[in-house]
């Protein structure tokens, strides 16, 4: 009997502490260095002793914010699973409301502050096999830990020189400092509603080397599925933006199935206010950077485009002191850079200074075997949203002595030379505004022809979209160089809207769309093709483009291994812009999508002509003659009241 009741106990207790392992641990003060025993807790403490599933708060009593002096050697490793750091549970802070078109309106209370130094910091070089090296540090570690959160978190950091120790004279080096690092199959992190260089005055701004790095590990373990920003699911969306100011590189990652979205990059909480550059002071020789990944597989970069708060994944990119906003540094496949702001704030009318850019900077740089959708997909959910704002990119000046590098530069350190290798990029959809050249990727060793030498039948005889209209003015004709059709068995025309004032500002170059809008698209041979009977050739009605007023169009044909307007990374390439033609707007037919009676009232739904619209009535088809009836309409659809006792019979007129 007692050995059942030992056995019974036994059992109790492990499930007392199996029960006991998920606690809430509430840091209430900021003393990292000798809390009061039993009083107070630190945040020293609180990550001292971690179980699976503990939740980390806050209840610091005064007036915040309250800025936590990184302790000297750093603070432990999170090794623990499920850990969660929330910032916004200290009273006085509050997440961001407003959506990410709006200023971003947190109360950021707790700061993690390593502005100090000279350690402040948790060096990473004597973490096993963790990817990182003494050059390296950061304020907080999360080394094997899976699913980690952390929000409503300020933190301020320095640059460095970057260097790591020297046993030779017992230097201790200054390795560069990492706000969060993430080590080993730390997976599935989300990081979210947290301020990165910014104090919570909203004008200080301390960076670091990176808001969060993430390395893959010498058995090739990695943080997959990291969400930097929000996850866009519809719930809390906006209280999960962040903001990153100030950092060399701000999202340094090697590691595939990762999101970023809903983030301020160098861009000031009102939206609209740039971080000048020229004030960060970089001492171990690198540039700013927003994005770098070297294992980028399945990146979301922006909207995802499932239809849920695709408005809200956008992230706003201000000035980066560098040659491009976004560096895939190996093979990337399956990326996704959609719906974003580039070099423009959140009212799409404030725009970076180009003294504060590069002279030749591109959005991305990408190497060979990649492939990257930019834009829309075209797949008929949130395609307007996924269309990215790009202002301000490539050469803009005399010097130049070489084609400008807009969009996209192939980085011919890997041998990208064009080809069956060659990165598959496609660009759809976008609002391209003020760049230097609309080539769509140049590369000084990689020639155009050379990289769609797979893509069409013939790149060196037969390579330039040509675009005219017909002796009447009412129709566009495409060109389109033959395609590869055992690769590519579509060609998609896309129609831009080209601001002819930017045609004229361009600078020696051809093929050039500086500020370019979409207006429609096509498949060649397709209902809306009128020379559906030909290849190679597209005859598009003018008023289909629903122009307002003389407007310069340009084409730019995307080829697809998928027979419809859809098209999706690796399985498309987009070529350059054809030259513009400037033409007048067209009136459609007008005529009667539907009409219905309900309810006493009969409503007409139209389409085409040009209002104002008149609704006329008769009795009878034969010795009865229309007559107006009320008002003219300007609106569609039209609805009114049918008369009661008689038979009628109604038309509406237009222009």
């Amino acid at each position: 009997m007692k050995k059942l009741t030992l056995l019974f106990s036994t059992a109790t207790l492990a499930l007392f502490c199996s029960a006991a392992e998920a606690a809430i641990i509430t840091v209430n003060t900021t003393n990292n260095i000798n809390p009061v025993p039993l009083i107070e807790t630190s945040l020293q403490q609180a990550l001292t002793n971690l179980h699976d599933g503990d939740m980390i708060r806050f209840n610091i009593p005064g007036n915040g914010p309250f800025h936590l002096q990184t302790p000297t050697n750093g603070y432990p490793v999170i090794t623990n699973n499920s850990i969660t750091i929330d910032g916004y549970s200290q009273p006085g802070s509050s997440p961001n409301t407003n959506e990410i078109l709006a200023p971003n309106n947190a109360k950021i209370q707790i700061v993690l502050d390593s502005r100090d130094g000279p350690e402040q910091r948790t060096r990473l070089e004597s973490l096993n096999n963790s990817g990182f090296f003494g050059w390296e540090s950061a304020i907080l570690a999360v080394q094997g830990g899976g699913n980690f959160k952390i929000d409503g978190i300020g933190f301020l950091s320095r640059h460095t020189a970057g260097t790591g120790p020297d046993p030779s004279n017992q230097d201790p080096g200054d390795p560069e400092i990492y706000c969060i690092a993430l080590i080993n199959a730390a997976t599935n992190a989300r990081i979210s509603g947290c301020w990165f260089g910014l104090d919570p005055d909203g004008v200080t701004v301390a960076g670091g080397r990176s808001s969060v790095a993430a390395f893959k590990d010498g058995s090739g373990a990695s943080a997959s599925g990291l969400i930097f920003g929000t996850d866009g699911d519809g719930q809390n969306d906006a209280a999960e933006f962040n903001l990153s100011l100030g950092m060399g590189l701000a999202v340094n990652l090697a590691a595939p199935n990762v999101k970023v979205a809903g983030n301020f990059f160098n861009v000031f909480p009102n939206g609209t206010t740039f971080l000048d550059l020229s004030t960060i002071n970089l001492l171990d020789g690198g540039g700013i950077e927003s994005i770098e990944n070297r294992s980028a597989d399945n990146m979301f970069i922006g909207t995802d485009g499932d239809g849920v708060s695709d408005a809200n994944e956008r992230n706003i990119f201000g000035p980066v002191f560098s040659d491009t906003f976004a560096r895939f540094s190996g093979a990337a496949t399956n990326i996704t850079f959609a719906g974003n702001h580039v070099g423009v704030g959140i009212d799409g009318q404030s725009t970076v200074p180009r003294s504060q850019l590069e002279n030749d900077i591109t959005l991305f740089s990408i190497q060979k075997q990649s492939s990257i959708r930019v834009g829309s997909n075209f797949d008929g959910v949130s395609d307007a949203l996924e269309g990215n704002l790009i202002e301000n990119l490539g050469c803009q000046m005399e010097s130049c002595d070489t084609p400008a590098r807009a969009f996209v530069g192939l980085d011919d350190s890997n041998n990208d030379d064009g080809g069956a290798d060659a990165a598959r990029i496609v660009l759809r959809g976008n609002t391209l505004v003020n760049n230097a050249s609309a080539i769509l990727m140049q590369d000084q060793n990689v020639a155009i022809a050379t990289y769609y030498s797979t893509v069409l039948a013939d790149s060196t005889n037969d390579f330039a979209t040509v675009l005219s209209t017909n002796a009447a003015g009412t129709q566009l004709l495409v060109t389109i160089p033959p395609p590869n059709t055992n690769k590519y068995s579509t060609a998609i025309v896309d129609f831009y809207a080209v601001d002819p004032v930017g045609l004229t500002n361009a600078i020696g170059q051809t093929n050039v769309a500086v500020h370019a809008t979409p207006l429609a698209s096509v498949v060649d041979g397709s209902a809306d093709d009128l020379d559906s009977a030909t290849n190679n050739s597209v005859t598009f009605d003018i008023s289909n483009l629903n122009l307002i007023g003389v407007t310069t169009v340009a084409a730019l044909v995307t080829y697809s291994a998928d027979a419809n307007l859809v098209t999706q990374a690796g399985r498309a390439v987009t070529a350059i812009f054809s030259n513009p033609v400037t033409v007048n707007p067209v009136a459609s037919p007008l005529r009667i999508r539907s009409f219905s009676y309900a309810g006493g009232y009969v409503t007409f739904a139209l389409s085409g002509g040009s209002p104002p619209y008149q609704l006329q009535v008769r009795t009878n088809l034969t010795t009865d003659n229309w007559t107006d009836l009320g008002v003219a309409f300007t609106n569609t659809p039209i609805r009114f009241p049918a008369f009661d006792g008689s038979e009628s019979f109604y038309r509406v007129s237009g222009q």
